[in-house]
């Protein structure tokens, strides 16, 4: 298992689930298209960002990249980290 000092956000619970097998890290949802209408959890991340990092993990297709660009449109850039899988057909 590796340990990373960042914060890990991703967009459900799938992936909360599978990435906790590898990692050993926080790791926190933005429920799919939930975080643009929870003030709460964007809060949170901001915080956790300012606090430890935060490691923006989402999908390479159009909704990962849209909740991407609202987290990095919403947080200071000095406190995330982007990381995706590329689309390779």
């Amino acid at each position: 298992m590796f340990k990373i000092r960042e914060a890990i956000v991703v967009e459900g619970r799938y992936d909360k689930n599978t990435l906790s097998q590898v990692v050993d890290a926080p790791i926190l949802e933005t429920f799919g298209f939930g975080i643009f209408k929870d003030k709460a959890q964007l809060d949170l991340l901001r915080k956790v960002a300012k606090k430890r990092g935060l490691i923006v993990f989402t999908d390479s297709d159009g909704a990962g990249f849209v909740i991407r660009n609202h987290i990095k449109s919403a947080i200071d850039g000095k406190y995330l980290l982007h990381a995706y899988i590329p689309d390779i057909p």
